[in-house]
């Protein structure tokens, strides 16, 4: 989808300008939400091995190991993962720069770069709450809306995280913080033709992606996870933000991936730009 409009998103521990899609998407940022899905006509047990559709058709994964919504945000020359310039990281390369959920990078130092990474919400009413819910349509995510009014802040600088305990398959979120790549594919699936027959096909070619950056919760309830297990709005466990536009048919369509070792091209130039802590460096963070 062409994207319009234009809002301030806390990516990491900046305010950068992320673009929101025609139907109005959270990109940026990450963390958990418990999601109450209204759409319960098109419920789809996501980020499992198997995707059981509306229909009860049952889909595979394509010989991936996990299952992500998406979004756009723009290339930035500063993220969570110790000022890395987008950009710049994949330039000539064959990745893609990602912001991941907050779930899949749920370990954060404390003590580096303004420490940890959490989230305050209260409701319009100013009650306290612990997570944001939404209401939507059956089948659709468009005109969804955060029950009473709920909204979250960002605590905490959110740099430099690294999957923690919860993550692989066992709970479905996958264990991708800084410095970590995959390879996957889009689908043709989309949050707003949760019904289609024909969603699980693939759409493009496959390609590789290198996180970057956090989706912190606290700014994108409806799309970032805060915790390994929690879904998002669509019921996707995991979530990329995508620094670049795909170029596929793009209309935040549903993610197939797996982990892999980062290329070693792609592993200097990280190594040589953060200024994250060496504690913080995933080492063998991915499943082989």
């Amino acid at each position: 989808s062409s994207c319009s409009e234009t809002c301030p998103v806390v990516s990491s521990s900046l305010v950068i300008m992320a673009t929101f899609c025609t139907h109005p998407l959270r990109a940026a940022a990450a963390a958990a939400a418990t999601v109450l899905l209204l759409s319960r006509g098109s419920e789809s047990r996501l980020g499992d091995r198997q995707l059981t559709g509306s229909h009860g058709q049952s889909q595979s994964l394509h010989g991936f190991q996990y299952y992500a919504s998406s979004t756009i945000y723009g290339d930035t020359p500063m993220t969570s993962c110790g000022s890395l310039d987008t950009r710049e990281l994949v330039r000539g390369t064959e990745y893609f720069a990602v912001a991941s959920a907050q779930a899949m990078q749920a370990d954060f130092d404390t003590e580096a770069h303004g420490g940890g990474c959490s989230w305050e919400c209260q409701t319009a009413s100013g009650t306290k709450i612990d997570r944001c819910t939404y209401e939507h349509p059956a089948g659709t995510l468009s005109n969804s809306f955060p029950i009473a009014g709920c909204s979250c802040r960002q605590v905490g600088a959110c740099m430099c995280g690294k999957a923690g305990p919860g993550t692989g398959t066992a709970s479905g979120t996958a264990p991708m913080g800084c410095f970590t790549c995959g390879r996957g594919h889009f689908l043709q699936r989309n949050p707003y033709q949760l019904d289609s027959q024909d969603g699980y096909q693939l759409n493009g070619k496959e390609i590789k992606v290198v996180v970057a950056d956090v989706c912190p919760y606290g700014p994108n309830t409806k799309w970032c996870p805060a915790v390994p297990g929690e879904q998002n709005i669509a019921g996707a466990l995991n979530h990329f933000d995508f620094a670049t536009t795909p170029d596929v048919k793009y209309d935040n369509n549903f993610f197939v991936f797996t982990p892999e070792v980062c290329s070693d091209e792609l592993l200097r130039r990280m190594r040589n730009a953060t200024s994250c802590p060496a504690s913080t460096w995933p080492g063998a963070a991915v499943e082989r």
